[in-house]
């Protein structure tokens, strides 16, 4: 192991960080060349900390990462970290954070340099998505994508000429607040029929509980025998894989209401790539057929000539992939 470094002279290390509302999930990875390696991890629970609680934890797991790093012959360069909400990415500091408590305007790069003492990157999870994707998934080699990722609610990040957008207040790329009903249900943004009103898990969830009670039949109903509250994606992917028409019509309906988001993003953007990761996203083929099919059907011809709608390669990797990978870069990327 003391030579490492000696046989793998091309070899980068940094530390990427995925702050999520249930947990943060922290990684040491090895980057040669335009693969990776991840060579230690750790987590540990958001809410049982409070911000301070969080951000000390924060710092006495990366010096343990950065101190495995120096038993195994090599040095982290950087320390990228994702998080759920709106960053000033230049200046390094959380505006504000969904599902996170009392996290607004907090300078969270100074503080962990100051201890840290190595280069720290701060930028939003979904950017920090489309740029693992962009730089070792399924949209490397395009200079130009767009990325959707399907859970709880709907996010995404842009990558113009290999480079993050941000927009002019560090709020680009909110796809899941795309309204595509002006008169549709209200959304926690304010905002009224945001497609992440109608393709978010929660919402898939809950429309097929209520289909199911009201009487639909499916192998789904006669699998749960009354208990909805047990209800899953899975289970609805695993039904529509075997053919159930109110699990492909409830799938469908997803793929169409995205399709038509992105079909206007196409418009926008002319990407050559879109990438869709996201749980809700693990229903595969299910929901990127109807997706693909609405987007060719509504987008202007020529925007869709070369553009291709792929899955996720990095998956639940993605946010610590784009960490550690944006922390090797410069503040300018």
């Amino acid at each position: 192991m003391e030579n490492e470094a000696k046989k793998s002279p091309a070899s980068r290390l940094s530390i990427g960080v995925d702050f999520g509302g249930t947990y943060v999930k922290l990684a040491l990875v090895r980057f040669e060349e335009r693969n990776y390696k991840i060579v230690g991890y750790s987590f540990f629970p958001t809410k049982q900390y409070s911000r301070q609680g969080l951000i000390e934890q924060l710092i006495i797991r990366i010096i343990k990462l950065k101190a495995e790093s120096t038993f195994k012959g090599l040095r982290v360069r950087g320390v990228g970290i994702g998080v759920p909400g709106r960053v000033d990415f230049h200046r390094g500091t959380v505006l504000d954070l969904t599902n996170v408590h009392d996290w607004r305007n907090v300078s969270l790069r100074d503080e962990l340099e100051r201890k840290i003492k190595v280069p720290i990157f701060v930028d939003n999870d979904a950017n920090l998505m489309a740029y693992a994707e962009s730089k070792y998934g399924a949209a490397k080699g395009f200079k130009d994508c767009v990325c959707v990722t399907m859970g709880t609610g709907v996010g995404g990040g842009i990558i113009i000429d290999g480079k993050i957008y941000r927009g002019a207040n560090f709020a680009a790329g909110e796809i899941g607040h795309i309204s595509i009903n002006k008169n549709g249900p209200t959304c926690e943004c304010g905002s009224r029929g945001c497609v992440e009103r109608y393709v978010g898990n929660r919402f898939i969830l809950e429309e097929a509980v209520q289909r199911l009670r009201q009487g639909a039949k499916s192998s789904v109903r006669e699998r749960l025998n009354g208990r909805y509250e047990n209800l899953t994606l899975e289970m609805l992917s695993d039904a529509g894989r075997r053919k159930d028409p109110f699990a492909l019509n409830l799938w469908n309906e997803v793929g169409v209401h995205m399709g038509v988001v992105l079909a206007s993003v196409v418009n926008m953007l002319n990407p050559q790539v879109i990438v869709i990761g996201g749980g809700v996203a693990n229903a595969g083929k299910l929901i990127l057929d109807p997706m693909r099919r609405t987007i060719r059907e509504r987008a202007f011809s020529v925007s869709c000539q070369k553009l291709q709608i792929l899955s996720s390669k990095c998956k639940e990797k993605a946010g610590i992939i784009g960490a550690a990978a944006l922390a090797l870069s410069d503040r300018n990327e």
